[in-house]
């Protein structure tokens, strides 16, 4: 006669345990965002890519997200590999440079990664006693240090190839994926967070018809290592007439959910970023915005620059 079979019984056998995990942390967004992304921001734990082309507003995303997280309490980390950072305009938006870990020295993939690693070791061993969020931007700009020739005289040369940044990337990715989202567990004292800003190129379509697409740099290795990715695309830029003079006022920025392994939510929307804040594209949000910014903007009349007509 056969033993009746008992599945918990069998799991202890093995050492099969649950793994409970912490409430999902969010460094809670601006509304508008968060009906877009359909969550109320951008998650801890998770990796989260935001790409896009050039001035499309992935670095507002990325100053938006890091004000908040000082505001919940949770340490930004930003590693700058742009070279061009506006730490005026990221005050203004409500950043705090002097309450975050700010790092523009590295010059490698390699580079980052380690100094990645650094930071999720300290979390865990109670050196950085503090929920942490981490801001890469941008990895398009940074190469693997397989790419690059040093000369004799000190020159650089870029060799003529993408697969030695692939292949950092996958191997990397792999390891530091694993380790963001072990802070999710209970065993972890803290959380930690990773926002990796991406540049990216149009991919001709793939036979004749077809529309052509807008490809992260770097492979597919961060596209599928990340639960939440936001892409990017300028609609038009806003000008405002000052005094009858036209004055830079801000961009339509067009965000698409790419990919939501947190809520399955799939959306996208259009907002307007200015130089100090991210607000939604409708007449009560800019109207709100001029009458916050009365001094400047009382007697100003906002244009869209590419189709010339005035935003209501």
């Amino acid at each position: 006669m056969s033993k009746k079979f008992d599945l918990e019984t069998y799991k202890k056998s093995i050492k099969v345990a649950d793994t409970p995990l912490k409430k999902d942390v969010f460094v809670v967004l601006d509304e508008c965002l968060q009906e877009v992304i359909g969550m109320p921001g951008i998650p801890l734990g998770h990796i989260t890519q935001v790409y896009g082309k050039s001035d499309s507003g992935k670095t507002s995303i990325l100053f938006h997200t890091a004000a908040q997280a000082q505001a919940q309490g949770i340490l930004p980390v930003l590693i700058i590999t742009e070279g061009k950072v506006d730490w005026e305009r990221a005050a203004q938006m409500g950043f705090n440079k002097d309450q975050a870990i700010v790092e523009e020295n590295l010059e490698y993939l390699e580079d980052v990664f380690k100094f990645i690693d650094k930071i999720l070791a300290d979390v865990e061993m109670g050196e950085l006693p503090e929920d942490v969020f981490i801001f890469w931007d941008s990895v398009g700009n940074t190469l693997s240090k397989d790419e690059v020739i040093v000369n004799k005289d000190g020159t650089t040369e870029k060799k003529a190839t993408m697969m030695k940044a692939a292949k950092v990337l996958t191997e990397n990715m792999r390891v530091i994926s694993h380790k963001v989202n072990n802070t999710r567990k209970m065993s972890y004292p803290n959380a930690v967070g990773l926002m990796i800003i991406n540049q990216a190129y149009t991919k001709p379509a793939t036979f004749i018809g077809g529309q052509p697409s807008l490809v992260p740099y770097g492979g597919d290795s961060i596209w599928f290592r990340s639960s939440l990715v936001l892409k990017t695309a300028k609609v038009s830029r806003l000008t405002a007439k000052v005094n009858g003079t036209n004055v830079g006022f801000g961009i339509e920025s067009k965000i698409t959910v790419d990919k939501n392994h947190l809520t399955n939510v799939s959306n996208s929307g259009i907002f307007i970023i200015t130089a100090d804040s991210i607000i939604p594209n409708e007449e009560k949000a800019i109207k709100a915005y001029k009458d916050f910014n009365k001094d400047k903007w009382s007697n100003a009349e906002i244009i869209n620059e590419d189709t010339g007509e005035v935003e209501k």
